[in-house]
C-alpha cells in the first residue's frame, strides 16, 4: 500500500507548485494525508494528487461530459425564450407540434409525419392490466415496448431522434387520454375531442402544453441528459424524466400540494377560505414559490390573462381567480406555472383519481409538453457524445501508511 503514498516534495512537483501550496492544498482542495510513524513528515494519497493534477489540465467541460451550456431555452425575467423566441409569443399563434420541431431544431414536416407509430402486439392486453395505475405509471411501463415496435427508435441522429419524439408524443397523449392507438391530429385537439372540451379550454391546452415545454435544467431534464449521454434512445429517455416526475423532493413533487391547493379552491364556497386556513395553521401556501421570479412566473401570468379574456364567466374561474385576488392582495404572492398547470389539469377533468395517490397521480397535460422539451434535450446531450466511465472522487477513511 506504500506505494499509493508519495512524499511532500513529489506531490508537489507533479502539481508544479512548492511545498507551502502544496500543504494550503489540504484544506482547500480535499488533499488529503497521512503521517509516517516515527517521524514528524506526512505522505500524500496519490490520487488525490493525480485528481488535481488532471484537473489542472482539463478544459471546464470535456467532451461527452454533461454540458451545463445549451442552445434551446433562454430563461429571462419575462419568461423563457426557444432557440430565440419567446414562449409567450409562440402560445399565442402557434401549434404544438411547431414548438416541438422548433426546439428540436428540424422541420415541422419531417418530424410530425403523417405515418402513425406502430402499435405493439400487446399493447391493448397491458393497458388493461394497467387500467388502474396513474398515466404517468402507464406510460413508464408501456415506453420499452413502444420503442421496441417502432424500429427506427435507434436512429439517434438528430431527425431520427425528432422522428422519434413526435411518436413519443403522440404515444404519451393516447395514453393519457386512455386511446388504445395514437393519433396524427395536432395534440391539443386530441384532448379537446377526447374530453369534449370547449373551443377555449381546448385552447388553454395548447397555451399550457408550450409555455411548459421547457424550461432549463431542472431536476427531470438533467436526468434525461444524464441518461441520454449513455445513447439510449429518447424513449427510455423520456421514461427517466417521468419517473424523476414521483420523486418527493423534486419541484414535480410538490404538484401534489398544489393540486390538492386547487382542488379546494375551486369546490369552496369561500374561495378565500382555503388560504386563510393555511395561514392560521402556518402552513405554506403552495403554488405560489417561485425561485426564478422575483415579480412572479411570467409564463403563469401569461395564462391568466387569457384565461381572465375567454373563461370569465367559468365557474370554477371565478373562484380560481378569486382565490389568486386574495393571495396577492393580502399577502403579496403570485402563482407559479405549476399552479396554473394544476387549474388546467383540474378544468379538463384530468386531475386524478381520489383512490390514486401519490405525486404520479396526476393525468397532467403538462408533462406531455415537458416531455417535448426533454426530447430536445436528450438530443443535444447525445449529439455532444458519449460520455464516458465518470471519475470517481472516494471521500472515506484511507489506508494507513505501513
Amino acid at each position: 500500500m506504500d506505494e499509493e503514498y508519495i512524499s511532500a516534495e513529489e506531490a508537489a512537483a507533479l502539481l508544479g507548485v512548492s511545498v507551502t501550496t502544496l500543504y494550503a492544498y489540504v484544506s482547500r482542495k480535499g488533499l488529503r494525508s497521512q503521517p509516517v510513524p516515527g517521524s514528524r513528515s506526512r505522505r500524500y494519497w496519490r490520487d488525490d494528487v493525480e485528481r488535481l493534477r488532471r484537473k489542472g489540465r482539463q478544459p471546464a467541460f470535456a467532451p461527452g461530459e454533461l454540458q451545463r451550456e445549451s442552445r434551446i431555452t433562454l430563461l429571462t425575467e419575462h419568461g423563457p425564450y426557444y432557440r430565440g423566441r419567446s414562449a409567450a409569443e409562440l402560445a399565442e399563434t402557434s401549434s404544438v407540434e411547431a414548438v416541438a420541431a422548433l426546439l428540436w431544431d428540424v422541420e415541422e414536416e419531417k418530424a410530425f409525419t403523417a405515418r402513425a407509430p406502430r402499435c405493439p402486439a400487446h399493447f391493448v392486453e397491458l393497458d388493461a392490466l394497467l387500467a388502474g395505475e396513474p398515466a404517468v405509471d402507464r406510460a413508464v411501463a408501456h415506453l420499452p415496448f413502444l420503442e421496441h415496435a417502432n424500429a427506427h427508435a435507434h436512429d439517434l441522429t438528430p431527425i431520427g431522434m425528432a422522428r422519434s419524439g413526435a411518436d413519443i408524443i403522440r404515444w404519451l397523449t393516447a395514453i393519457f387520454l386512455r386511446r388504445s392507438e395514437p393519433s396524427v391530429r395536432p395534440i391539443h385537439e386530441q384532448f379537446g375531442a377526447a374530453l369534449r372540451l370547449e373551443p377555449a379550454v381546448t385552447d388553454l391546452v395548447r397555451r399550457l402544453l408550450i409555455l411548459g415545454a421547457d424550461h432549463g435544467f431542472e431536476e427531470g431534464t438533467y436526468a434525461v441528459r444524464a441518461v441520454a449521454s449513455t445513447g439510449v434512445t429518447p424513449w427510455r429517455s423520456v421514461a427517466a424524466g417521468l419517473m424523476i416526475h414521483a420523486g418527493r423532493s423534486s419541484k414535480f413533487g410538490h404538484s401534489l400540494a398544489a393540486r390538492q391547493f386547487v382542488a379546494e379552491t375551486i369546490e369552496a364556497a369561500d374561495p378565500e377560505e382555503p388560504i386563510a386556513r393555511r395561514m392560521r395553521e402556518h402552513e405554506p401556501l403552495p403554488g405560489f414559490e417561485s425561485r426564478l421570479y422575483a415579480g412572479g412566473d411570467p409564463r403563469a401570468r401569461v395564462l391568466v390573462d387569457y384565461c381572465d379574456a375567454a373563461l370569465g364567466d367559468d365557474p370554477a374561474y371565478a373562484r380560481f381567480r378569486h382565490a389568486l385576488r386574495y393571495a396577492e392582495d393580502v399577502l403579496d404572492r403570485k402563482p407559479a406555472f405549476s399552479l396554473l398547470s394544476a387549474f388546467v389539469t383540474a378544468r379538463i377533468g384530468l386531475a386524478g383519481d381520489a383512490a390514486l395517490r401519490g405525486p404520479s397521480a396526476t393525468q397532467s397535460p403538462f408533462l406531455i409538453g415537458r416531455a417535448i422539451g426533454w426530447i430536445a434535450h436528450a438530443s443535444e446531450q447525445y449529439q455532444l457524445g458519449e460520455a464516458g466511465r465518470r471519475e470517481q472522487v472516494y471521500k472515506g477513511p484511507l489506508p494507513p501508511v505501513a
